[in-house]
């Protein structure tokens, strides 16, 4: 999926072991991203890292229009 970042803001950072390691700035622009009803949005950065947001998050930001998805 792609996805346009109207607004920024932080998302969350994932350790090797897929624990939790702090926050991941997403600044404006376009991403590929990927759903998973389990573990929510995770936004792909130009880095290679990626950045993820839990699904009460993805829909506050679509809803608020900080986020669209542009393409599935």
């Amino acid at each position: 999926m792609q996805v346009h970042v109207n607004k920024g803001f932080l998302g969350r950072r994932h350790a090797i072991d897929g624990s939790d390691s702090g926050f991941s700035p997403i600044t404006p622009g376009d991403y590929l991203a990927r759903f998973d009803p389990n573990e929510g949005l995770s936004i792909l950065k130009s880095t290679g890292d990626a950045s993820y947001l839990k699904l009460a998050q993805f829909e506050e930001k679509v809803a608020m229009g900080v986020l669209v998805v542009i393409a599935i």
